[in-house]
Order: structure tokens, then C-alpha cells, then sequence
């Protein structure tokens, strides 16, 4: 899997990429990352759910984004369901990350997963910035996209 990419602060995910990271960073996923996956599917699942509320007060024949809402809705589910809730953590994988952003049956998956690129090359630029280290941004989107 390889998506294009202009983002100047997290690497390119690319098959090449992905064979540079250290053992480490595969095995590394911080709460901090999984709480920007969650929180990055709640906000994409508003726009579309935004979409289709536009669409129907504006008499469209039909909803946009309907069944890209619902798969977004599905997904966000399969990964809120493995929180700990008495020790507020959430325990799911990167592939189970990767799953929440790649699995789509239509073009949406590369939509989504450019988005998400865009995010993580957004959020580097921050960490740089106000030297927060709780996640590494630079590889998160590589770590989790090609983890599928």
C-alpha cells in the first residue's frame, strides 16, 4: 500500500518507509496516539454526519456520504470496545488502527487515509514546536497505515 504524499513533517508511507522503522517504533503505540485515532474518526465521522444532514435539508435525491459515515461509525466503535473503562485506557493495536482507516470498500479509503496523513503531518509540526513527546507524529500515520 502507498499513498502520495506532500507532507513535510511525518514521513511518507510507503512500503520503504515502513522497512526503516526500528523494532521499537513497530511495537510502540502510545495512549496519547490511540486517543488522536479515536479523535480523529469522531471528527471525521461529524463532517460526514454534517454532509448528510446538509443533504437532507437541502432536498438532495440522495445522501453523499452516508455509507462512508456508517463504515466511519462502525470502525470508531470496534476501537472505542477495546477501552478499559476502570483504568481509562484504550487497548487496541496498530492494526486494528490501521483496519479503522484502510477498510473501506470504496474510494473512500484513500480519502481518509490522506486525511489522517495530513493530521499526523499537522500535529509533527506542532510537536516540534512545544516539544511534546507523548507521540511521535513523524511515523504515526506510517506505523499505522501500512500496518493493515
Amino acid at each position: 500500500m502507498q499513498y502520495n504524499t506532500i507532507f513535510t513533517n511525518c514521513a511518507e508511507v510507503s512500503d520503504s518507509n515502513y522497512a526503516l522503522l526500528t523494532a521499537q517504533q513497530l511495537q510502540t503505540f502510545t495512549q496519547a496516539e490511540r486517543a488522536f485515532v479515536i479523535t480523529f474518526l469522531a471528527d471525521t465521522l461529524a463532517s460526514l454526519t454534517t454532509i448528510n444532514a446538509e443533504c437532507a435539508v437541502e432536498g438532495e435525491d440522495y445522501f453523499m456520504r452516508l455509507t462512508d459515515a456508517l463504515e466511519v461509525m462502525q470502525n470508531l466503535q470496534m476501537l472505542y470496545d477495546t477501552a478499559d473503562e476502570d483504568t481509562a485506557v484504550f487497548n487496541f493495536t496498530l492494526a486494528d488502527a490501521g483496519t479503522a482507516l484502510c477498510s473501506y470498500d470504496t474510494e473512500y479509503r484513500e480519502c481518509i487515509a490522506e486525511q489522517f496523513e495530513d493530521e499526523c503531518d499537522s500535529n509533527a509540526k506542532l510537536a516540534k514546536q512545544t516539544h511534546n513527546t507523548n507521540a511521535d507524529y513523524t511515523t504515526l500515520a506510517l506505523r499505522v497505515l501500512c500496518s493493515y
